[in-house]
């Protein structure tokens, strides 16, 4: 620890916040006991001033609640601290949730508060499509209600995203339009997948959406009409037809050929 942060917390453990920071080590050793190192209050005392003095006061809700795990979240954190504090703040113990659980952390570090909700509002689901979209599926998620995010978890899996480059455009569709997006697409996956229709589609969404519009998928009778040779295939099924009495006649020439 350097010497200018040691004495730092030196002084802080010493004056007015000094009281602060030892209810704050009873209150963990209260409900944590005394951790895995079987650290003493004087331990958990020293090691939550030296919290307060790189972190701020701000560090004291965050420790009560999250114990001694929230020594490492913080260390772990690093520059990002602050916004683990933010967090806490603004969600209270809901995010010991995902700072208590490395994965989630790690998510939440790198594409922020918009994640962390996602994750609280859709636990089991969330975390694989942040890690698969990032920012805009963290996004979309937000948007929906629970059976929405199990149809795009769903749609997801089943590769809609995926089937053509522009696929995870269809994020951008739901953050703006929500369950009523998520609704239109699942009852389309299968002409979304279709890469003219879902340019198509991408291009001006709202009125499909709100059924101003319908999706227009071309029939492939015509092209494949259009490129058969007529004459080899009524030629086939002559010689399907007739080929029982050919046959027929062949065999009939060779039992006379063998007689003979």
């Amino acid at each position: 620890m350097p010497l200018v942060l040691l004495c730092l917390a030196t002084t802080l453990a010493a004056g007015p916040a000094g009281t602060a920071i030892r209810e704050t080590a009873e209150a963990i050793l209260g409900k944590f006991g005394r951790g895995a190192a079987g650290q003493t209050a004087e331990e958990v005392a020293e090691k939550t001033a030296r919290a307060v003095a790189t972190h701020g006061e701000d560090a004291l809700p965050f420790l009560r609640g999250a114990g001694h795990r929230g020594f490492a979240v913080l260390r772990e954190a690093g520059e990002q601290a602050p916004e683990v504090l933010g967090l806490y703040a603004r969600r209270g113990d809901e995010a010991l949730w995902i700072v208590s659980e490395p994965r989630k952390l790690a998510l939440f570090l790198q594409h922020g508060d918009t994640a962390a909700d996602a994750m609280l509002r859709h636990p089991a689901i969330a975390d694989s499509l942040i890690r698969q979209f990032g920012d805009e599926g963290a996004a979309a998620l937000l948007q929906l209600s629970r059976q929405n995010a199990q149809r795009l978890k769903i749609t997801v899996e089943e590769g809609l995203f995926r089937a053509a480059p522009r696929g995870p455009e269809l994020l951008g569709v739901i953050r703006r339009h929500g369950n009523s997006a998520m609704d239109f697409i699942w009852r389309h996956k299968g002409a979304l997948a279709l890469t003219g229709i879902l340019a198509t589609f991408l291009a001006d969404p709202q009125p499909y959406i709100s059924g101003a519009k319908e999706l227009v998928v071309e029939p492939v009778v015509q092209p494949i009409a259009e490129g058969l040779n007529w004459t080899l295939l009524l030629l086939a099924v002559l010689l399907l037809v007739f080929l029982p009495t050919i046959l027929r006649g062949l065999l009939r020439s060779v039992r006379v050929v063998i007689g003979k």
